[in-house]
C-alpha cells in the first residue's frame, strides 16, 4: 500500500480529546509539516517511536491547536506501517480543518475500516480479531461486547487452529494407509477414525448451536407480560422499566392492545411487552386486543404471567385450566401485600409443572421485585454470564457449516464402505473451509464486505 490515509478517529461531535490518525509511508513526514515544536526546530530524523511530544498544530504561519503528538514506527503499529496519532481538542471544526490540512499535504481520505483492513493485510491481525473489533465498536449491550472482546483475544481463531490440527492429522493417517497399504504397518482402525471424524463433526456443530442461541439473544429477548385485567401488568412493566410507559387504570380493559419496550436487562437486551387483559367480553376491539395478547405470549422468550392474589379465587382450579400457559412461565403472584386469605403458593407450586417459576410482588412495596427480575436473567439463560456463549459471524457461520457437511459426507461414505481416496475427499474441502475461518481470504469483495462495516478512522 503505497499511499497514506488520514482520519478522524474519535467519534463525531463536541468532546475533551479528538484525534486523527494516518497510517502509509509518508505518514511521519506529513504529519511533521503541521507540527511546530516548543523547544524548538526538532529535525524529522529525531522524532523517537512511541514518544509523546506536546507542540503546535500549524497550517502555515497559522496556528490552529496545541496537540499531543504520537509516531509509531511500522512494523511496530496497529496498521504494521508507519502510523501517527494526533491529539487535539475535540471540537469537530478543529478537526476538520486540522484534517484538511493533512490532505493538502498528500494524505487522501481513509475508507471505512481502512486502518483495520491494513491491520490484517499486514498481518498484525487476523479476521476474526478483525471482525471482532467492529462488534466492539458497536456493541449495544454488556453481554454483547463481552463477546466481542473473547473473540478479539483470539478465541475463535485459536479453536479453528486446533481444529484445523485435527483434521490435518486426519488426512495425513489417511494418506499414509493409501500411500503404504501394501506395507506391515499399522493404522487406526476404522471405527477409531470414524470417531475422530464424529468428534470434529460435532464441535462444529455445537459451536453453531451456540451461536444461534446466541443470536437469538442478541436480537432482543421478549418478555411478555400476560393475564387478566387489573392483576397489575402495566404497574409491573412500569416498574421494571423505572418509569410510567402503560396507562394505569382501575378500569378493566384499559390495555386494549400491547405496549412494547426496549431495553438493557442486566446488560441484555430485551423487549418487554405488555399485553390486553385475557377475560370474556363481547367488545369487539377488545377481543381483538386479546387475541394479540394470547399470540404474543404463546412467542415469548419468557413468559411472565402475573395473577392477582388479592382476589378470593379458587387457585386450585386456576392453576388446572391455566396449565399450559403455567408450564415454563414466571408466575407474578401481585399484591401479595393484601393477599386474600384464599391463596396459597403451594396450589400452583406443588402442581410441578416444567420450568414454572413463582415470585410473590407487591407493586405498591416493590417487594419481590428484584427476585422477578433476577429470575427473568435467568429464564434467559443465565445471561449475567457471556461464559457459556459464543458469537460467530455470518462467514464463520458458512464455513463450519460447510466443514460439519463435509465431514458427515466423508462418515456417510466410509459407511457405504468408499474406499480412502474417494472420502479423503471431503476431509480436504473441510480443510479448506477451516482455513478461511482464520482469514485465508483472497477476494477483495469479500474483504471488503467485511470492513466496509466499520467507521471511518477504523
Amino acid at each position: 500500500m503505497a499511499d497514506t490515509i488520514a482520519a478522524i478517529s474519535t467519534a463525531s461531535g463536541a468532546g475533551a480529546i479528538g484525534i486523527l490518525r494516518l497510517s502509509g509511508p509518508e505518514a511521519l513526514p506529513i504529519a511533521y509539516r503541521h507540527l511546530s515544536f516548543f523547544e524548538g526546530a526538532l529535525p524529522l530524523s529525531s522524532i523517537k517511536p512511541r514518544n509523546a511530544y506536546t507542540c503546535r498544530f500549524v497550517d502555515g504561519e497559522k496556528k490552529l491547536d496545541q496537540v499531543v503528538f504520537i509516531y509509531f514506527a511500522g512494523p511496530n503499529s496497529f496498521t504494521g506501517e508507519d502510523l501517527c496519532e494526533i491529539h487535539t481538542h475535540g471540537n469537530p471544526i478543529l478537526l476538520r480543518e486540522a484534517l484538511e490540512c493533512l490532505f493538502r499535504s498528500g494524505a487522501r481520505p481513509a475508507k471505512q475500516g481502512e486502518f483495520t483492513k491494513r491491520a490484517f493485510l499486514n498481518n498484525k491481525i487476523d479476521l476474526n480479531e478483525a471482525e471482532a473489533i467492529g462488534r466492539i465498536i458497536g456493541a449495544r449491550s454488556r453481554f454483547e461486547l463481552e463477546l466481542a472482546q473473547k473473540n478479539a483475544f483470539g478465541e475463535i481463531s485459536r479453536l479453528a487452529s486446533n481444529l484445523r490440527s485435527q483434521l490435518i492429522s486426519l488426512k495425513a493417517e489417511c494418506e499414509a494407509e493409501i500411500d503404504f497399504s501394501t506395507e506391515d504397518l499399522t493404522f487406526e482402525s476404522f471405527e477409531e477414525r470414524k470417531k475422530r471424524i464424529r468428534s470434529i463433526s460435532d464441535i462444529c456443530s455445537n459451536l453453531l448451536k451456540r451461536s444461534s442461541e446466541t443470536e437469538t439473544l442478541l436480537e432482543r429477548s421478549r418478555v411478555v407480560l400476560y393475564g387478566e385485567p387489573n392483576t397489575g401488568k402495566s404497574s409491573l412493566m412500569n416498574l421494571i422499566l423505572g418509569r410510567d410507559r402503560s396507562i394505569i387504570s382501575e378500569i378493566p380493559g384499559t390495555t386494549r392492545d400491547y405496549i412494547s419496550e426496549d431495553f438493557l436487562l442486566s446488560g441484555v437486551p430485551i423487549r418487554l411487552i405488555d399485553t390486553a387483559g385475557v377475560r370474556e367480553t363481547g367488545d369487539t376491539i377488545e377481543k381483538m386486543g386479546i387475541e394479540r395478547s394470547e399470540k404474543e405470549f404463546s412467542q415469548a422468550d419468557v413468559r411472565l404471567f402475573v395473577i392477582d392474589v388479592s382476589q378470593k379465587n379458587d387457585w386450585d382450579k386456576f392453576a388446572e385450566e391455566n396449565r399450559s400457559k403455567l408450564e415454563g412461565a414466571i408466575v407474578a403472584a401481585n399484591k401479595s401485600d393484601i393477599r386474600d386469605p384464599s391463596w396459597d403458593p403451594e396450589y400452583i407450586l406443588k402442581k410441578n409443572y416444567p420450568g414454572t417459576v413463582l415470585v410473590e410482588v407487591s407493586c405498591k412495596s416493590r417487594q419481590g421485585l428484584d427476585i422477578l427480575v433476577s429470575e427473568i436473567s435467568t429464564k434467559l439463560q443465565g445471561l449475567e454470564s457471556s461464559e457459556d456463549y459464543v458469537l460467530l459471524e455470518e462467514r464463520n457461520r458458512f464455513h463450519f457449516s460447510s466443514i460439519t457437511r463435509s465431514l458427515e459426507n466423508c462418515l456417510t461414505l466410509m459407511e457405504e464402505g468408499a474406499p480412502a481416496e474417494i472420502y479423503i475427499k471431503e476431509i480436504d474441502s473441510a480443510l479448506e473451509q477451516i482455513g478461511e475461518v482464520n482469514g485465508r481470504v483472497d477476494t477483495e469483495e469479500i474483504l471488503g464486505r467485511i470492513f466496509s462495516k466499520f467507521c471511518v478512522g477504523k
